[in-house]
């Protein structure tokens, strides 16, 4: 049965029943820092209309030359601050420095790179230069070089009629949280299932539970105790399913709420290594039989026993087996992924388990875009959709990729999978990003982050999120979208003796949900929540599995600012508004029929956690007028009467010629 949940803003205490404590009420008081108050659903703020920030005026070049913008100016101005800034060219940079060349060349008199004056170039091999350039501008994604609208008022925001993918999800995993959890009370543990799955709090519709690879005597010992997550096989061999208890106690929770359960495997069982060792290890081709059919018989067990696992991920970052045993970690060579993937398909449909042989494949989960799965999808995947070993696509974004890099990951993913429809996209994790330079340019460029320590709770960091999460449901059309991990300790320092705010040197930007990580010392089982909650929440709680989205152009929204527009399985209609400039934006909006109706606005902002705001009345030109906070998500939910002329995302791509 699922707990109740709900605030008391008078007290700012959560009240729950809980089914660790049927015959109490347990009054468990939620954090209130003084830089990052939390606020209840039902908290409103008023609304100020701000000025339109425009466009920066047209760049020029460290040598002077005035460089003519390629439809929009303001990608020139950071292209150039890039460039200058650092002197040469860096992760993801590659492009701009590509653009100013050539525009150096067009605009100069010869040949000649301008930064290298006085240089002669044959003039063929420089015409030959400039066409592939040319080239690569032409495939570049339309919507990131075009222009938006410099006065939104002037602008009508439609939403395309055109329909997109279906949205299965938006999860996070439970890695390796449990571990810590454990020792919290019984209240406060049922208070995490609470918040993460809970209908009034984030509502989470995807949960990724790992499948551990750690024995009870294994040769080699992972360092850091929580990332070793306990194998239901031990060293010797044998199965014992009362492991890992505080992994599958939120396990549990994910299925009693009902949503979509991945099991992923980062290493086989140390069981199954010539080394007994949970890290470090390769899979060998030899080894994929006993690999295999131990995943058949766990999926099996928990299938039969009430879990509905929809997908299993076999493999996670599999170039990299972490062989300083921080984590548990196996790598899979590309050159055996197919087979593994097929080998697993054959075991799960000779399983004896209606449950298992149910359980969809997922895979490979590269961790990089660029470097992992532009580079080697082409050795494996071709190979595995022919054997129908393969149900969906699975990739991280550890290298933080920017439009262009996705738009070639989706059409490198289609073209592999011709003659036939490409499988379900899932970008399944990103946390710990460290923000670069230029990073929360209006614009919204999400190159250049690095794996590094910084602690960020506010709306800078949420609002990287959000265009994260757009950049893939737009430019990929993924069907879902997991954070890595939900719950960290990786703050700073204790909150009771440094606070809660921002740190340029420690901490991770790595969850939904902190906890103190000296609360055995301190006794504060308190859930700190950075604005990515809050935020994360808009599509969570918005963007329920079976909804479909539709597409709201760029070049008819105010300069730093993306939308999702989706239908829900209800008919409700839900646009979610990302306003990266630090001053409002004003927009009116069309809703898509007569008879409109707005039922829901929300906001969050660097000041808000959840206000919703008074509803805005339909004019009888079907017409709404917004304001979209400075440095915040808007959401509007809205009904419609009236016929809709809708057409099929596959219909369109036929008339595009795309397929």
């Amino acid at each position: 049965m699922r707990s109740t949940l709900h605030l008391i803003l008078a007290s700012a205490e959560l009240v729950i029943s809980s089914p660790v404590a049927p015959n109490r009420e347990v009054r468990k008081r939620l954090p209130r820092a003084a830089d990052n108050p939390v606020q209840g659903p039902n908290v409103a703020a008023a609304k100020v209309a701000t000025p339109v920030e425009t466009p920066p005026p047209l760049p020029t070049s460290s040598s002077g030359i005035l460089l003519e913008p390629f439809k929009n100016a303001a990608i020139w101005q950071e292209a150039l601050m890039y460039d200058e800034e650092r002197g040469g060219i860096g992760d993801n940079r590659a492009f701009y420095r590509m653009i100013e060349d050539l525009q150096q060349k067009e605009n100069s008199s010869h040949s000649c790179e301008i930064r290298d004056a006085g240089c002669v170039i044959n003039p063929v091999e420089d015409a030959a230069n400039v066409a592939t350039a040319l080239q690569f501008l032409q495939a570049y994604p339309a919507r990131f070089d075009q222009s938006q609208a410099a006065n939104p008022e002037e602008s009508l925001v439609e939403i395309s009629p055109v329909q997109q993918q279906t949205i299965q999800s938006f999860g996070a995993s439970g890695a390796w949280w449990p571990y810590w959890l454990s020792d919290f009370p019984p209240a406060q543990q049922q208070n995490l299932s609470n918040l993460l799955f809970a209908e009034d709090w984030l509502h989470l519709s995807g949960y990724r539970y790992n499948l551990g690879a750690t024995g009870d005597h294994d040769s080699v010992t992972i360092h850091n105790p929580d990332r070793g997550v306990e194998s239901f096989m031990k060293t010797d061999g044998t199965y014992d399913w009362t492991r890992d208890a505080s992994g599958r106690y939120y396990l549990a929770a994910a299925e009693a709420a009902g949503v979509s359960i991945t099991f992923f495997v980062n290493a086989m069982p140390s069981a199954l290594t010539s080394t007994l060792s949970p890290c470090g290890g390769n899979l060998a081709l030899e080894d994929i039989p006993k690999f295999v059919s131990y995943i058949e018989a766990v999926l099996a067990h928990w299938s039969d026993s009430g879990i509905s696992i929809e997908y299993i991920s076999p493999m996670n970052e599999p170039h990299h087996n972490f062989a300083d045993c921080g984590q548990e970690g196996m790598t899979v060579d590309k050159s055996i992924r197919a087979e593994t993937l097929r080998a697993l398909r054959a075991a799960l449909s000779a399983s004896t388990s209606a449950g298992a042989k149910a359980v969809k494949i997922v895979g490979d989960e590269s961790s990089q875009v660029a470097s992992n799965a532009l580079k080697e999808y082409s050795s494996w995947l071709p190979f595995a959709l022919k054997d129908k070993s393969i149900d969906a696509m699975a990739v991280h974004m550890y290298d933080w990729p920017d439009d262009a890099t996705l738009a070639n990951y989706a059409e490198l993913v289609k073209n592999l999978s011709a003659p036939n429809p490409p499988p379900p996209i899932k970008m399944t994790e990103i946390s710990t990003g460290k923000t670069a330079s230029g990073q929360r340019s209006p614009w919204g460029w999400t190159g250049g982050k690095v794996m590094g320590p910084e602690f960020d709770p506010s709306i800078n960091s949420a609002l990287d999120m959000a265009r994260q999460i757009w950049q893939w449901l737009t430019l990929v059309n993924v069907e879902s979208w997991d954070w890595w991990t939900a719950v960290s300790n990786m703050l700073p320092c204790s909150p009771t003796t440094c606070g809660y705010g921002y740190n340029a040197g420690l901490g991770f930007n790595d969850a939904l949900i902190y906890i103190d990580p000296q609360y055995k010392t301190t006794r504060d089982y308190e859930f700190y929540l950075p604005k990515r909650f809050w935020v994360f929440r808009h599509f969570t709680k918005f963007i329920r599995p079976g909804s479909v989205r539709y597409e709201i152009p760029n070049e008819i929204l105010p300069y730093g600012t993306v939308a999702v527009a989706s239908q829900g399985t209800d008919q409700v209609w839900n646009t979610i508004f990302i306003n990266r400039n630090a001053t409002g934006q004003d927009i009116r909006m069309k809703l898509p029929a007569a008879g409109g109706k707005i039922i829901g606005l929300t906001q969050t902002t660097e000041t808000e956690d959840w206000a919703n705001l008074p509803v805005p009345t339909v004019g009888a030109d079907k017409t709404v007028l917004l304001s979209l906070p400075a440095k915040g998500v808007l959401s509007m939910q809205f009904t419609v009467s009236g016929p809709i002329a809708i057409r099929r995302y596959d219909d369109e791509r036929l008339l595009r010629g795309d397929v």
